[in-house]
C-alpha cells in the first residue's frame, strides 16, 4: 500500500542511459501522484518538474538502474544538469523544503558514481586567490579523490588543497574508514580518510564546509572537477 509523503521522502539523483538527470524517490511505498519538484538551475530562475512513475531494476544492496522491464516502480522527475533540489511540491501547493546541506551531499554522491580513478572534486572559495597569497590565507577547503576499487580519499583543510600526483590509485594496504591526522600531506590541516562509502565521503566534505565555514562559506562555495588524462594507447 502506498501513500503521499508527510515529510521529505528518501531521494537521490540518478541518470538514465541517455544521461537524462532525475530526482528519484527511492521509497517504493511513497505515492507521488500529482507531486512535483522545485529546483534551482545553475543559471536562471527556479523551475519545477512533475513526478512520473518509472520502472527500475533493484541492484542489491541499495541501488537501482532504470530498466523498461524492471519489476519495481519508483517515482522520478527530470532536473537540469548540476541543478540543486529545493523541495517537493504537493498537488495542493504545499512545499516540503529540502535541507540544502543534504542536497549538496546527495549531489556529491551522484558526482562520484561510476567515475574513473583519478577524478578530483574540489570544494572551496569561488574566488580567485593570487598564487603568492595561497599559503597565507585561511579558508575552508575539501577534496574528494577517486581511487581504485570504489575507494575515495577525503581531504579537509584550512588551506588550499593541491591536486596530488599519485604514483598509482591502488588501495592495497590503506586503512579504510578511519581518520588520519599525520603529516603525509603538508597541505591537509584537518585530516584525511579512505572509504568505499560514498555517502560517508560526501557527508564528511559537506559537514566540514558547514561546521567550519557556516552559511557564509556555503554562499561563497565553488566546485571544480578534474579528470586524469589518458595516454593514446593502441592508436
Amino acid at each position: 500500500m502506498t501513500s503521499a509523503p508527510d515529510a521529505v521522502p528518501s531521494w537521490t539523483f540518478a541518470s538514465d542511459d541517455l544521461m537524462t538527470r532525475y530526482v528519484v524517490v527511492t521509497d517504493a511505498r511513497v505515492d507521488m501522484s500529482g507531486w512535483s519538484i522545485r529546483y534551482h538551475p545553475v543559471e536562471g530562475l527556479p523551475d519545477s518538474s512533475p513526478f512520473a512513475p518509472v520502472p527500475v531494476r533493484v541492484d542489491p544492496p541499495d541501488d537501482f538502474v532504470f530498466d523498461d522491464d524492471g519489476d519495481t516502480q519508483l517515482w522520478a522527475a527530470t532536473i537540469e544538469a548540476a541543478a540543486l533540489l529545493d523541495g517537493f511540491v504537493s498537488p495542493e501547493g504545499r512545499i516540503l523544503a529540502v535541507d540544502q546541506w543534504d542536497a549538496m551531499t546527495t549531489w556529491l554522491v551522484e558526482s562520484m558514481r561510476d567515475e574513473p580513478a583519478g577524478l578530483i572534486i574540489d570544494l572551496g572559495p569561488n574566488t580567485e586567490i593570487p598564487e603568492d597569497e595561497v599559503d597565507d590565507i585561511e579558508l575552508v577547503n575539501a577534496q574528494l579523490h577517486v581511487l581504485d576499487d570504489g575507494v575515495v580519499m577525503v581531504r579537509r583543510s584550512h588551506r588550499i588543497l593541491r591536486q596530488l600526483r599519485l604514483v598509482d590509485h591502488a588501495v592495497d594496504g590503506l586503512a579504510l574508514d578511519q581518520w588520519h591526522h599525520d603529516e603525509t600531506f603538508d597541505d591537509c590541516t584537518n585530516g584525511y580518510l579512505f572509504t568505499r562509502d560514498h555517502v560517508l565521503a560526501a557527508s564528511a566534505c559537506v559537514a566540514w564546509v558547514r561546521d567550519a565555514g557556516g552559511v557564509e562559506a556555503a554562499n561563497r562555495l565553488g566546485c571544480s572537477f578534474d579528470f586524469a588524462d589518458e595516454l593514446p594507447r593502441g592508436q
